[in-house]
């Protein structure tokens, strides 16, 4: 599909969806690479299951991962 009749295709969508749904799009869009400040926090926990062989729990990872969606990282 061509760029031009792709931006009309999404114009089309962006115009008939809900708030909820605009709010998802602008954060795919405006987040396209994890922030440095998650990207920092992830090289630590690397650094540090290596040191220590330590994990980081299913808890916190959700946690981050929520962070990080909602531009909170």
């Amino acid at each position: 599909m061509e760029t031009a009749t792709l931006r009309e295709k999404l114009h089309t969508l962006i115009d008939k969806s809900t708030n909820d749904k605009l709010e998802e799009i602008f954060h795919l869009l405006q987040e396209e690479e994890y922030s440095d400040t998650f990207k920092s926090e992830l090289d630590a926990e690397f650094a540090s299951y290596q040191k220590d062989g330590e994990t980081v729990s299913k808890e916190e990872i959700n946690k981050m991962v929520e962070q990080m969606l909602h531009g909170k990282l």
